[in-house]
């Protein structure tokens, strides 16, 4: 993930802290405000902006244009006391402003997926899979385990399907949806499949557990035609 640490030259140190830790786990540059770096900005897989929130809002308005390629925001206040997830809640703004608290910023997050209860699906299928077989497989698995779509919380898949039809999925189902990274995946312990092939041990099984809320794996990996699905909650 590529973070943009935005701020006014004078403050930038107040952010050290920031940046080192961030810097640790991600590749991080700060960028000086000034009124010509929104369309730059746009670049970068997240925003923390350390102005204020009406200058971020005025500034990139005109430059946005959806949900899956616009960067995650997400603006700390004054005190660095909170991280606000403007934009990107789903798309790693949510995951950079609870990595914040770890330096005792809370992380102020309003999508609804983090306070529902619900199941989380996890999803594999081939790079030319279409929408229909996708919806198609997520309906039988949630049938197969006794479930309707309304039961639905979060729909997952690996990182690198960004650009495919599971972005159609998730707008015709009305479920947010989450791209697990791979390192996330492999570091869990669940059980390796033919997933191995492309550097992931679990795919379906990894994501809907990754984004379960108990970790209970209610329906194990099943295969419908060129997708594979899993639940848990």
């Amino acid at each position: 993930m590529r973070v943009a640490v935005v701020c006014f030259r004078k403050d930038a140190e107040k952010l050290e802290s920031v940046v080192e830790y961030l810097s640790s786990i991600c590749e991080v540059e700060v960028v000086f405000y000034d009124k010509n770096i929104w369309e730059r900005l746009l670049l970068y897989d997240c925003i923390i902006a350390y102005i204020a929130a009406g200058i971020v809002i005025r500034g990139l308005c005109p430059h946005l244009k959806n949900k899956w390629n616009d960067p995650a925001v997400v603006v700390l206040d004054k005190p660095l006391r909170h991280a606000v997830v403007l934009l990107g809640g789903h798309q790693g703004g949510n995951e950079v402003a609870k990595l914040l608290e770890k330096l005792g910023i809370k992380a102020v997050v309003t999508t609804a997926m983090e306070f529902s209860t619900g199941l989380s699906v996890g999803v594999g299928f081939r790079k030319d899979a279409k929408d229909e077989e996708i919806i198609d497989a997520i309906f039988k698995a949630l049938s197969d385990a006794g479930f309707g779509i309304d039961d639905i919380r979060v729909i997952s898949t690996v990182e690198g399907k960004e650009g495919s039809e599971i972005i159609k999925v998730a707008d015709r189902l009305k479920k947010p949806l989450v791209f697990v990274k791979k390192d996330e995946l492999n570091a869990m312990n669940v059980r390796a499949t033919k997933a191995v092939k492309i550097g992931v041990r679990n795919v379906a099984e990894g994501c809907a557990l990754y984004c379960s809320r108990s970790g209970e794996l209610v329906l194990p990996k099943r295969v419908y035609g060129g997708v594979t699905a899993a639940i848990a909650r």
